[in-house]
């Protein structure tokens, strides 16, 4: 494996996770804004 192929690799690994755990991060700030059920969110 040479070294672009394993930079591309981690590189799409690593975007995924973080565009996975932006989606409910953004969820939790928009139900925190709002103010509804914030406790049950974050819980």
């Amino acid at each position: 494996m040479n070294s672009f192929n394993a930079f591309f690799s981690g590189f799409s690994l690593g975007l995924s996770l973080i565009l996975a755990i932006g989606a409910q991060n953004a969820f939790v700030l928009k139900q925190g804004i709002k103010k509804q059920h914030v406790f049950l969110v974050c819980a």
